[in-house]
């Protein structure tokens, strides 16, 4: 088998390192680095972050790009799971177009941009890592935050450029505080309270 016909056993891997290609490609790190130079300059490869691929008929063949990318977003950093404005956009909760896709981590908060994307990630505490399920969504396990959780996350990174909070917060944050529940509500101000700065105690406030 040529390395080209090797690199079709990869067709239903969504992600896979520099590493393992090298392992069953069976070749030196010169030779190796050249198949990839051409192979991505042919389209063949695709580059997800330094060092990480997929092939081209894998995406391609992908049924549901936005579940992939997701999937990406949580694998990229890990762990991490998806929040703030991506998510609360889902949840119809900001009126602003987002164009990245948002990401809590316990690693160091960064951004990969690639050919899909922006996917961004901020950096919290392990005791306020919590407030996400996993979701099933076709072949992908995908972390997600709640609608509380991923509020409490943006507000969190977003009071420290606040001089004081107003009633005009959601507001000015272009939050539509209508879609959420009372259930949301109690979650939401369980996480501030946990948090225990005065400024998310007085978000937490304005949401009674």
């Amino acid at each position: 088998m040529n390395r080209i016909a090797k690199l079709t056993l990869f067709k239903n891997t969504p992600a896979f390192n520099k590493r393992t290609l090298q392992r069953i490609l069976d070749i030196k790190d010169e030779a190796l680095n050249a198949n990839v130079k051409r192979w991505l300059k042919k389209g063949e490869l695709i580059q997800l972050k330094r060092g990480w691929y997929v092939t081209k008929d894998y995406y391609q063949l992908s049924s549901n790009k936005q579940n992939y990318f997701e999937w990406l977003a949580n694998k990229f950093k890990e762990p991490s799971y998806l929040s703030m404005e991506y998510v609360l956009q889902k949840y119809n909760l900001l009126s602003e177009a987002v164009y990245s896709i948002t990401s809590v981590t316990l690693k160091k908060t960064g951004n990969y941009l690639n050919n899909f994307g922006q996917f961004s990630y901020y950096n919290i505490n392990d005791n306020q890592f919590i407030g996400y399920k996993m979701f099933q969504r076709g072949e992908y396990n995908i972390n997600e935050a709640t609608l509380a959780k991923a509020l409490f996350d943006y507000l969190y990174y977003k009071i420290g450029k606040l001089n004081k909070i107003t009633t005009d917060l959601w507001d000015d944050l272009r939050i539509n505080t209508e879609v959420i529940t009372d259930g949301d509500k109690l979650e939401f101000i369980k996480y501030c309270g946990m948090e225990g700065s005065k400024k998310m105690k007085q978000i937490a406030k304005l949401l009674i």
